[in-house]
């Protein structure tokens, strides 16, 4: 299982909504995704675990999605951690980071590595290009699939060695009394969990198709019916309703909603004319995703 919290779910500027940030758990693992300004004081406020990240991953660099990312590493090193954090993103980011602590005369104690993809905790993290009006990446977090041996089904035939167990689920053919039994016969494949976050995107062909048979997509839904949105590289919530369905996804998260919108019902309600298996991010909420 993943659970993934809406850290923050705004987006352009401050307001009753945080800026965007998703923080993502799994087995003693944490993956931050965004890190908008006013980050850092939620995950502490929340319990959520400021020094445990193990990896920040930027969308983009406009401000609202990376202006928090400085202070948090900076307080990381304040608190006195020593393990290593994996930081990803688009071009700039790493020379980002290195002026600011420059500017700030702050050089983190703990090692920063930068990376295109992790594997952690039995998820992987990879990119994807999105839409939006600078370079831009989604993220699609897999959990890996697991394989399970039908031992039961093993026992009935008379097989009893754990030596012919092993093999089988190794993906080898073993032959037993003259018999030979093939892994296809007696493993079961459990899918691993997919979540996509898009970060700031309008709609486009690269989303739909990272965001196939995800179990959790969490998609830019900035606008209600704002004419200007596409321009702006925003979607409107029935932009990530459709994407939902041309996908094939489980669960539509609306997100990086505008503060104009005090009351979002109705972009909720809007999405569900095009795909009725979606809810509002809200600040701190979380949701869990299970296959």
């Amino acid at each position: 299982m993943i659970r993934v919290y809406f850290v923050g779910s705004g987006g352009g500027s401050p307001s009753f909504r945080g800026l965007p940030a998703i923080l993502v758990k799994r087995e003693g693992w944490s993956v931050l995704f965004d890190c908008g300004e006013g980050t850092q004081w939620r995950l502490m406020k929340y319990g959520l675990g400021l020094t445990s990240l193990d990896a920040v991953f930027v969308t983009h660099m406009h401000g609202d999605h990376v202006l928090g990312l400085p202070g948090l590493i900076e307080s990381m090193g304040l608190l006195g951690r020593e393990k290593k954090l994996y930081v990803g993103g688009p071009r700039g980011l790493r020379e980002f980071l290195t002026e600011s602590f420059k500017w700030t005369r702050f050089n983190p104690p703990f090692p920063l590595e930068f990376v295109d993809s992790l594997e952690v905790g039995g998820m992987s993290i990879s990119s994807f290009p999105s839409c939006h009006t600078i370079d831009s990446l989604g993220y699609v977090v897999k959990e890996k699939d697991r394989v399970n041996l039908n031992v039961e089904r093993l026992r009935e035939t008379g097989v009893k060695d754990w030596r012919v167990f092993r093999l089988l689920k190794e993906g080898k053919s073993v032959e037993v009394k003259g018999v030979k039994l093939d892994p296809e016969t007696y493993l079961t494949t459990r899918r691993g969990v997919k979540v996509v976050y898009t970060g700031d995107t309008m709609p486009c062909e690269q989303v739909i198709r990272a965001a196939e048979e995800a179990d959790l997509l969490i998609h830019d839904s900035t606008f209600l019916d704002e004419k200007e949105a596409h321009s702006f590289g925003h979607s409107l919530a029935r932009d990530a309703a459709t994407t939902a369905s041309k996908s094939h996804v489980k669960a539509l998260a609306l997100f990086h909603i505008s503060a104009r919108y005090r009351d979002a019902s109705p972009l909720v309600q809007d999405a569900r004319r095009f795909f009725p298996h979606c809810f509002l991010a809200e600040d701190v909420s979380f949701y869990d995703v299970r296959a």
